[in-house]
């Protein structure tokens, strides 16, 4: 199927950092830090079940004398209530996908940067101007791709709290365009 081995290595990194982009462990997310009540499923042989949630009611709320404390306007003025729209706000669903396309999208910029020198080192030519006076030297054109990798994800980030769907489809739409100038690149240097 692959025609080398560096194609064939290239491929498995791009795998393994797409799959482990989107797991959990460097996509996570979380909407609040709020603790979710516990609750205790034990059953007994002969007592009936009864879901336990007495450890998380709080002891204030199982009294009949607590009095509501009365709140004055300088009290609520300083700490407004402040509202979240889910979905608008950019869940923590959409957050790890898009967290997710920045790992893959820094992995396409290194494996850009490496089937570029391949290419050239076999006879290639390249083809974008901007980067034709970079691409000769190593440590420039690693610099340059890893400072694109950072720019865009920042810029991003930055979309993501006014747009987050917009940032999401900007982030697709990069990665989608990477993985065909790699392909093409690995396709110039194994001719």
């Amino acid at each position: 199927m692959f025609a080398t081995a560096p194609l064939a290595r290239a491929f498995t990194v791009a795998g393994v950092v797409l799959i482990g982009g989107a797991s959990p462990i460097f996509a996570s997310d979380r909407g609040s830090d709020r603790a979710f009540p516990q609750i205790d499923f034990t059953i007994a042989d002969n007592v009936p079940y009864v879901p336990s949630v007495a450890n998380v009611i709080p002891p204030a709320l199982l009294s009949d004398s607590v009095e509501p404390k009365p709140a004055t306007i300088a009290e609520a003025t300083q700490n407004p209530i402040e509202l979240s729209r889910p979905g608008i706000d950019g869940g923590s669903i959409s957050t790890s996908l898009r967290r997710s396309m920045y790992v893959s999208f820094a992995a396409l910029q290194i494996m850009d940067a490496v089937s570029t020198r391949q290419a050239l080192s076999r006879g290639g030519a390249e083809a974008n101007p901007a980067m034709s006076g970079l691409a000769g030297n190593r440590a420039a054109l690693f610099a340059v791709k890893a400072g694109t990798a950072a720019a865009t994800t920042f810029f991003a980030e930055r979309l993501s709290k006014n747009h987050p769907r917009a940032a999401t489809i900007m982030m697709a739409v990069l990665n989608t365009a990477y993985v065909a100038i790699v392909t093409h690149n690995y396709r110039v240097a194994n001719r």
